[in-house]
């Protein structure tokens, strides 16, 4: 294939660490030039109780694997996300995070985002077109290298949820997550008017607040009414880019969604923040055929795909 194509690197098997090692390294000259000194992973603690909706510690051990063998590992690694948790640390406690430091010799720090101090706003969207603010954290920002690490699960709002969606919602203050929706409370939220809302957010934020390299973890699924359900899926595969919009593409079509028709997507597309259409991807190691597993969709699929905005080529822009 033609060497102007956005690479994503699949790979296929049960095991989670290995899996994600070989993604990355299916792309590994696309990659390697974007690790930096130090290098954030953003993963998934949607639960701090339920292990098979978050991030695996086995995920992030996979991609700390791979920032080890590259010729300059970075000399921090910080793993960071604003988890749903009882207590601050709760996810790290209960998935097994702890244990990180003491198995690389790379420093490896955790950081409960909703602890920090330093924030920088950004203007999005209510359902009526208003604006509000969404403070988005100055230790996300200000790192050189973030790599999202998401788990391959079914959505509510946007169809799917993946690296992209990940690391915003994972990192944006949590008081202001459920205005990125349009609404101010989880008892007002309405579809389709939270599909077209959360979908031009999601691509308003991604201007400032985007990962560097993106990882979909998909070695277990979710299916149907996620994304915090129990429906899971022995998917078995993992995806990798340097470009956050190409993995969750890949993911999205190996979950049998079509990638364009998905708000988030359509619209980095077509605004060029990355690629989204198959048709300028190529797609390294496993066949995409051979590991597309149809996923049940959320029973509110029809309204979510009711996303579309007649305004929002001028509602994109901040």
């Amino acid at each position: 294939m033609s060497d102007s194509k956005t690479r994503v690197g699949l790979a296929s098997g049960n095991d989670r660490r290995g899996n994600v090692f070989a993604a990355l390294d299916l792309v590994r000259e696309e990659v390697i030039p974007r690790i930096a000194d130090q290098v954030l992973l953003s993963p998934n603690f949607l639960s701090a109780a339920s292990q098979v909706v978050c991030t695996h510690a086995d995920a992030i051990r996979g991609a700390i694997d791979f920032l080890s063998s590259v010729p300059e590992p970075p000399a921090e690694i910080v793993v960071a996300e604003g988890a749903n948790e009882k207590y601050s640390g709760e996810a790290f406690d209960n998935f097994g995070y702890r244990s990180l430091a003491g198995e690389y010799d790379i420093p490896i720090r955790l950081v409960d985002l909703h602890g920090e101090t330093e924030w920088e706003e950004i203007p999005i969207l209510l359902d009526d077109r208003s604006e509000v603010s969404a403070r988005m954290p100055r230790l996300v920002l200000d790192c050189p290298c973030v790599i999202s690490v998401a788990v391959a699960k079914t959505h509510d709002v946007t169809v799917v949820t993946l690296a992209l969606k990940n690391l915003i919602m994972g990192s944006i203050h949590k008081e202001d997550r459920i205005r990125m929706h349009g609404f101010p409370t989880h008892a007002a939220r309405t579809l389709p008017a939270e599909a077209q809302t959360l979908n031009i957010n999601l691509i308003r934020v991604a201007r400032r607040l985007c990962p560097d390299i993106g990882i979909v973890d998909g070695t277990v699924g979710i299916q149907g009414n996620g994304p915090g359900g129990t429906d899971v899926v022995d998917f078995g595969a993992v995806a990798a880019s340097a470009d956050v919009f190409a993995a969750d593409a890949v993911a999205a079509k190996a979950m049998g969604f079509e990638p364009l028709e998905l708000g988030f997507l359509r619209y980095a597309e077509e605004l060029g923040l990355g690629v989204a259409d198959l048709e300028r991807i190529e797609v390294m190691g496993a066949s995409l055929d051979a590991v597309t597993c149809r996923f049940k969709p959320h029973e509110s699929i029809d309204q979510q795909l009711q996303w579309h905005d007649e305004s929002a080529g001028e509602l994109l822009q901040v």
